[in-house]
């Protein structure tokens, strides 16, 4: 099965394509969705927010808030089990009372909510991190100068590589590159 991840990886091949800050990327984007390519084969490099961009556009974004709420929620569950479960399970009292409160509950519920929720969100983004780092074209520092870039993967005699080299031109990109 290895072998095959990297047979499939290395019959891929990376169309880069550097366009000026002035030029209008909602057109070129909506040609490569016409020619049907996925969308996790597509990426936009800039330093530049791309908060204006119709949904579906910014491929393969983190959802963060997702994996924060949902090990938050985890931590929580696991503060009550972890405070409320000893209690339950040791019933220890002290002058008729419990030795653990429920104040005491909460406050290490919201403890491990933080823990839980900080920890995955970290671990969560370095491994994205890493991972968007894997087979990519290399940085081209006119991106921090405010240029964009468009890289597109397709497979090594997919046709449609001349037609994205020519896309790219025709929207006057700086350089194309087929990598």
């Amino acid at each position: 099965m290895a072998d095959g991840t990297s047979a499939k990886s290395k019959a891929k091949s990376i169309i880069f394509g550097l366009f000026q800050p002035a030029t209008p990327l909602e057109p070129i984007l909506d040609r490569l969705r016409k020619m049907d390519l996925p969308e996790r084969e597509v990426e936009l490099s800039s330093t530049f927010p791309m908060k204006a961009l119709p949904v579906g556009v910014g491929w393969r974004r983190v959802q963060l808030y997702h994996v924060t709420l949902i090990a938050g929620a985890i931590g929580i569950l696991f503060g009550f089990l972890l405070a409320g479960g000893s209690m339950a399970i040791y019933p220890l009292r002290t002058g008729g009372k419990p030795i653990v409160p429920m104040p005491i509950v909460g406050i290490v519920s919201y403890e491990t909510m933080m823990l839980f929720a900080i920890v995955t969100t970290f671990l969560t983004t370095a491994i994205k991190i890493i991972r968007s780092h894997r087979g990519k074209v290399e940085y081209d520092n006119r991106i921090d100068e405010g240029f964009f870039g468009i890289s597109v993967w397709v497979d090594r005699d997919d046709p449609r590589t001349g037609t994205i080299q020519t896309l790219f031109q025709e929207f006057g990109a700086v350089e194309v590159e087929v990598r």
